[in-house]
């Protein structure tokens, strides 16, 4: 049985009303606000994979995701997202554990 991925994309412009007059760790805060709520709405869902499209750029976004996953969530574990689904995009790919 394959399992179902759902996928959230952390782009500003798909999760937040009034983007534009947020200043870039606006930014940066929101996203990981939602990215964690994800989580923690999911948590119970074992073995669950959500695929979080933060896109290219520095990696900073990233690497907060990383971050909060090792300190808030460290039984999930992640990894880059499918190349072929996402190319260069940028994704990770999260499993409820």
């Amino acid at each position: 049985m394959k399992s179902i991925v759902s996928v959230t994309d952390l782009h500003i412009e798909k999760i937040a009303r009034g983007y534009r007059s947020f200043s870039p760790a606006d930014c940066l805060i929101y996203q990981l606000e939602h990215f964690e709520r994800t989580l923690a709405a999911n948590r119970f869902q074992k073995g669950k994979k959500i695929d979080f499209v933060h896109g290219g750029g520095a990696g900073v976004l990233r690497q907060k995701m990383t971050d909060i996953l090792k300190q808030k969530f460290p039984t999930f574990t992640y990894e880059d997202a499918p190349f072929a689904t996402f190319g260069y995009q940028g994704a990770l790919r999260v499993t409820i554990r």
